[in-house]
């Protein structure tokens, strides 16, 4: 895409920078000292996930362990940012260990209101806590909202189209268009499927005395269900031969569960299977409907409005059924819920998808790098036409990447620290 500095191996020492991987793996694409501890799950000999994994196999997808090392295809258990039952944040990970730097001063609570610009230089930002407004300058600013605040902050401060700007009533301080456009996230149906065979899923696993032994192996070790990856298995597909890389995943939650009127484990025993193409066309855009900050702002993502999203989803459906009926899941006594048996055909398979699929909360591209008129930051990050403002978070990104943007995201925080001390090296 013209961005130098941001090809695979370029960027790779930056994801191993940033973790600690604990299990067996290339070094030549692993970490092994950064500050993120990045885990492969306790049940990789798990009745259940070895069962599909075997029906995997049967229908032509390999079990690879590590699908963020030197080739991605094929199906493993999820590696996660997970020890001892702790997620890995960013927050605990990085700023815990330096919290007392006398140079550091952590604001929690704070909405951050509008960049404060002399011109075309960042001074700094005004934010609000407990009512209260205030400033803070800097020689440099970097915006680390995400795809939905950055966009929005930046529209704020009069940044980005104009005639969206003055309809709201703000002054507009340097058109770009491109701020708020590009939006682009991860569509994803969820299939489901009732075992008759009890005792494999977290439908019986985690109710009676069952439940009390997942409580305790989780108070007591960090472990069992409670200390899991939401989805603990996955696969990375090929639509079609000819292709460099995958381009569909499919990730298994081991329960069923209700999602209306409130969250709870299904009473039903059976598997969710999400399925959807990695790198969607279809774009969408997050804009204010308002010059208050506290306002949220609109956010369309336009699913399925590129033709091929469509048929992409429509194969990783098709994927997933042609598992879950493989031979080895036989002993289950699988039942397919849903799409169910009655939706066969494409059409059929797509009007369930756009009444069914969720966001898999993977948005990025909304101030995205490049070259083109519609890009909102160069190659360094810095907002363009705008001084000492940089954004570092997934908005930047041109277009998804073929996995989840947890560890691309962290990526990018390393990349930018780099070049900050790169560029005010003395």
């Amino acid at each position: 895409m013209g961005n130098r500095g941001w090809t695979y191996r370029e960027v790779l020492p930056f994801f191993k920078r940033m973790e600690t991987y604990e299990a067996a793996g290339d070094d030549n694409y692993r970490g092994r000292d950064g500050p993120i501890r990045v885990t492969d799950p306790e049940w990789r000999h798990d009745p259940l996930f070895s069962t599909v994994i075997q029906a995997a196999a049967e229908v032509g997808i390999p079990h690879n362990p590590d699908y963020n090392g030197s080739h991605q295809d094929g199906i493993a258990m999820s590696q996660a940012t997970i020890s001892k039952g702790r997620r890995m944040s960013t927050a605990h990970c990085y700023l815990t260990p330096i919290r007392q730097r006398i140079n550091l001063n952590i604001i929690t609570q704070a909405l951050t209101e509008r960049i404060i610009l002399d011109g075309t230089r960042c001074m700094g930002v005004r934010y609000s806590v407990g009512g209260r407004t205030h400033q803070a300058y800097a020689r440099e600013v970097i915006i680390s909202g995400g795809s939905i605040n950055s966009p929005q902050l930046l529209e704020m401060s009069g940044i980005g189209q104009p005639d969206l700007l003055r309809r709201h009533g703000i002054a507009v301080r340097h058109e770009l268009p491109g701020v708020g456009e590009n939006l682009r996230d991860h569509f994803a149906p969820r299939t489901r499927w009732e075992f008759g065979a009890k005792g494999y899923t977290f439908n019986d696993r985690g109710r009676g005395l069952g439940l009390v032994h997942q409580v305790l192996r989780y108070v007591f070790g960090g472990k069992g269900m409670f200390g899991m990856v939401a989805a603990p298995l996955r696969a990375f597909v090929r639509s079609r031969d000819g292709l460099d890389a995958p381009d569909l995943l499919l990730g298994w939650v081991p329960m069923l569960y209700e999602a209306n009127p409130e969250p709870k484990i299904s009473s039903q025993s059976g598997m969710t299977c999400y399925a959807h193409p990695m790198r969607p066309e279809s774009r969408g855009s997050v804009h204010i409907t308002s010059s208050n900050p506290n306002i949220q702002p609109a956010i369309d993502f336009n699913f399925l409005s590129a033709p091929v999203d469509a048929e992409l989803t429509v194969i990783a459906v098709r994927i997933a059924r042609s598992i879950m009926t493989a031979p080895a899941m036989a002993p289950l006594q699988v039942k397919e819920l849903a799409p169910g048996d009655p939706r066969q055909t494409d059409a059929e398979i797509i009007e369930w998808v756009k009444a069914a699929a969720e966001t898999t909360y993977h948005p990025v591209g909304t101030c995205k790098m490049g070259q083109d008129d519609m890009a909102v930051v160069d190659e360094r990050l810095r907002v363009r036409g705008i001084k000492r403002l940089r954004i570092a978070d997934a908005s930047i990104m041109p277009t998804l990447t073929s996995g989840n943007t947890n560890a691309p995201s962290i990526m990018i925080g390393e990349k930018a620290a780099a070049m900050v001390l790169e560029d005010n090296s003395v």
